[in-house]
């Protein structure tokens, strides 16, 4: 990890290799409160708020992305399909049709705690992410002095990008209308390949006149990669 007090940068590497780069790239955005986790403040709320502002940008993600939609189609809507053969005359089926039941197999095959999680990478196609963040927060030492440590809070962010292994993890409380299937970034952190968090001023966030001390807005620079090169790879270009 190296940090500089003139707009910080954090970065941060697992040392494992990656052979083929950038199958995917594209931006996440969050606008709002973020304080630092720790053992004793696991900030679950927060994170819970900062995955339900990701979520719709993730599931529009999967309908706009041609090679997301193919998975869907081919790789999880066979599954569907098995389960409820005979239901429907799968020669009436749309192309449409068939993505949203493949993503359908998919939430049921990551369903826990009451919710139906659809995790965008998974150890399944051999998957890394790395991620760039620019982290924007009010710079005035005494506001500074009161959103805590850079780390804490990078650690809100990087929790909130997995699923959470228990409703506790989810604020306690379930999926919302319109969450079911819920769409995140990661299966499970230990995916993240490397990190990268660079720090600037917020003046203010968007349709919002003053600026609190735990504001900030987040935009996520994520690009995913594989760890080995597989059949797969088209199907995240």
């Amino acid at each position: 990890m190296h940090q500089t007090r003139e707009n910080e940068f954090i970065e941060i590497g697992t040392g494992e290799p990656i052979e083929s780069e950038n199958l995917m790239e594209f931006r996440l955005l969050y606008g709002g409160q973020i304080l630092g986790a720790g053992k004793s403040k696991t900030r679950a709320d927060i994170k819970h708020a900062i995955r339900r502002e990701l979520h719709p940008q993730l599931r529009r993600l999967w309908s706009t992305k041609s090679g997301l939609a193919s998975l869907a189609c081919y790789r999880y809507f066979p599954q569907w399909y098995r389960k409820h053969q005979g239901e429907e005359d799968i020669a009436a089926f749309t192309d449409e049709n068939r993505r949203k039941r493949g993503i359908e197999a998919l939430a049921d095959q990551w369903s826990r705690c009451g919710f139906r999680f659809v995790p965008l990478v998974t150890s399944e196609f051999a998957l890394r992410c790395e991620v760039n963040i620019l982290f924007l927060r009010p710079e005035e030492r005494h506001l500074i002095m009161q959103c805590g440590d850079l780390d804490a809070r990078v650690k809100t962010i990087f929790d909130a990008l997995r699923i959470p292994d228990n409703l506790e993890e989810a604020g306690g409380i379930g999926p919302q209308e319109d969450e079911n299937p819920f769409f995140c970034l990661l299966s499970d952190d230990k995916l993240i390949s490397s990190l990268s968090v660079t720090t600037d001023e917020l003046l203010a966030l968007p349709k919002e006149r003053d600026v609190k001390a735990n504001d900030a807005f987040i935009v996520m620079h994520v690009k995913v990669n594989h760890q080995h090169p597989g059949t797969f790879d088209q199907w995240f270009a």
